[in-house]
């Protein structure tokens, strides 16, 4: 049984179904042509992972590699370097295409309602199914979730992409409070904030305006006009809290990264993979050590990107920071269990 119809979700039902697994997938809604449309980053190999799924390149806004990334991060300079091969995916289109995989498959889908939950927990301790939370970052089955007081946004605004608007990769800039990037795919071009509060409110052509300001080659083709407004929503590092008898957290559900990283699409792929590795309904999560050092990892990553910006003086990256810091330790202390309980979404303290 699977909570959630994101990309998490519906992969972990594909992979169900190859294992010869009946699944069903239960959410509060599903995909569909008319969300808002987002282009991500992905490492190519996530591509050829979605191939073998049946999910065509074309099908998702596909029709290059990226082999390099343009930046203007701790100065004024903007700079071009490598990067690993990269692709942009549009969403919703990825989601719509494994929904419609895992439904030739054999699984079933249908809407969370009632009291549902209750009982797919219940099932799921008495080990009549495994029940794997892919909810994202509501981790709807977790006992807490841990992250920052006041989380790092990002807003994304979308319009409709030509030749011209393409670019070479991934284009990022810090600002003095926050950071704006753009991604484009065969169909649509986004354009993302992240910060907090001033940095991230307005309209389209306010936030083209305010980006001008300290990157104006980001957004000099842009046409604000035409840009509209998309999803928005926590962009910061959240860790949630399970317990393996009441479910299985996987992807955002456990552990949602910073977006900075942009990998938490790829990693999430990757985790529902690795929790169904074989036709077995009573296995488990990886164990929590494995995972809490790949968190320690990423949060350090985090803080250094954060440290080398133009914006990590500012206060809501400077709080933002010490959430990290305070999350690697609670990772590499030697008995976290016994932490005192944290309110959800608070930040966590060195003595947890």
């Amino acid at each position: 049984m699977v909570l959630g119809s994101g990309p998490v979700g519906l992969m972990s039902a594909l992979r169900g179904r190859q294992l010869g697994i009946n699944v069903a997938v239960y959410a509060n809604g599903f995909p569909a042509p008319q969300d808002p449309p987002r282009v991500e980053c992905v490492p190519a190999q996530v591509v050829a992972l979605l191939v073998e799924f049946g999910v065509s390149p074309k099908r998702i806004g596909v029709d290059a590699l990226f082999r390099e990334r343009t930046m203007q991060w701790s100065a004024g300079a903007v700079v071009g370097s490598p990067a690993p091969n990269a692709a942009h995916i549009e969403r919703p289109a990825l989601e719509i295409a494994l929904l419609e995989s895992a439904l030739r498959a054999g699984a079933k889908i249908d809407l969370l309602q009632g009291n549902l939950l209750d009982e797919l927990q219940r099932q799921h301790r008495e080990g009549e199914c495994m029940l794997l939370d892919a909810s994202g970052r509501s981790a709807i089955t977790s006992k807490e979730r841990i992250g920052p007081r006041r989380p790092i946004v990002a807003r994304l605004f979308h319009l409709p992409t030509r030749p011209s608007l393409r670019g070479s990769g991934l284009m990022i800039a810090a600002g003095p409070e926050g950071y704006a990037y753009r991604l484009a795919s065969t169909a649509t071009l986004t354009l993302g904030v992240v910060g907090r509060k001033d940095f991230v409110q307005g309209d389209a052509a306010q936030i083209v305006a305010k980006i001008a300001e300290f990157a104006p080659w980001l957004v000099r083709d842009i046409p604000s006009a035409h840009m509209q407004s998309g999803a928005s929503g926590a962009a910061s590092a959240q860790w949630s809290v399970g317990d393996n008898f009441e479910s299985v957290l996987v992807g955002d559900a456990s552990f949602a990264r910073d977006a900075l990283a942009s990998q938490g699409l790829a990693m999430g792929l990757s985790g529902a993979l690795k929790t169904l590795v074989q036709p077995n309904k009573s296995v488990r999560a990886p164990p929590r050590s494995d995972e809490k050092k790949q968190i320690s990892v990423h949060c350090q990553r985090i803080f250094q990107q954060i440290k080398r910006s133009a914006f990590g003086s500012a206060l809501p990256w400077v709080e933002y920071s010490e959430f990290l810091s305070d999350l690697v330790e609670l990772m590499t202390s030697s008995d976290t269990a016994s932490r005192p309980n944290h309110n959800p979404c608070q930040r966590p303290t060195a003595k947890g």
